[in-house]
């Protein structure tokens, strides 16, 4: 620990010095592994306990049936309409060939990190959750009648986990595309919004409970992170030896 303590520099020019260097290439692929890291462990952690939560009593919590019974009392024939078209956003029907659609262009331009991190991202966080529900085995929400009819197990949601998954991964392309913040920001801002838009319409259509949502975005959010962390790592990686030659 002392000699660790005597590489970091007490003067404050050459602490300024000293943590520029850590914004290097060579710095930046460690910080987005740690970075990668941190973030990952910290949403498998919040899964765990969503887990733990869900599974540690028979039948749907409090919370679950709380939020269930509140949604059920804003139905209208207006919003039943919104929520049917917004949740067709979130059909593997759509979002797998639009995942492939995106992917093949990616390629043909010639960015085929992009075009990498959108198959491993989607298509596999989509292996993921359908391998959850098959373990878990979680029946739907029964204390309304659904306004959709589904077959599969309720937990995680695949609408919520694809979602997170195709509007994260496209966030993720924008960060590694580009350094501009407004994109950025508007990147970020509308992949949250129709994430939580979409899981929002599962608990409205009587699909899902409020914790097989949650649990859904926190396993897309992973999948992206480690998804993007890894492209990112390699990108960078590769582009330095090129540099160099």
């Amino acid at each position: 620990m002392g000699a660790m303590m005597g590489r970091i520099p007490r003067d404050p020019a050459a602490l300024r010095a000293f943590l520029r260097r850590r914004f290097t290439r060579e710095g930046t692929l460690g910080l987005y592994l740690t970075v990668g890291f941190i973030a990952s462990a910290i949403l498998v952690t919040i899964l765990t306990l969503v887990v733990h939560e869900v599974f540690e009593i028979q039948g749907p919590g409090p919370v679950d049936r709380a939020v269930t019974m509140a949604v059920f009392r804003l139905h209208s024939h207006t919003l039943d309409t919104v929520m049917l078209n917004l949740t067709q956003l979130g059909n593997v029907t759509f979002l797998m060939p639009a995942t492939i659609l995106v992917s093949i262009l990616f390629a043909l331009q010639h960015h085929r990190v992009s075009a990498l991190l959108f198959l491993g991202s989607v298509i596999g966080g989509y292996a993921l959750e359908s391998l959850m529900k098959i373990v878990f085995r979680r029946d739907r929400p029964d204390l309304w009648p659904a306004l959709v009819s589904e077959r599969t197990y309720s937990f995680p949601s695949g609408h919520a986990t694809v979602c997170t998954l195709f509007f994260g991964t496209c966030a993720a392309v924008v960060f590694h595309s580009t350094r501009r913040r407004g994109p950025r920001i508007a990147a970020v801002a509308i992949a949250v919004f129709l994430s939580l838009a979409i899981s929002f319409s599962r608990i409205y259509l009587g699909a899902h409970w409020l914790t097989d949502v949650c649990a859904g975005m926190l396993l897309g959010l992973f999948w992206v992170v480690v998804c993007a962390t890894g492209t990112e790592y390699f990108a960078r990686g590769r582009a330095k030896p090129e540099e160099s030659s």
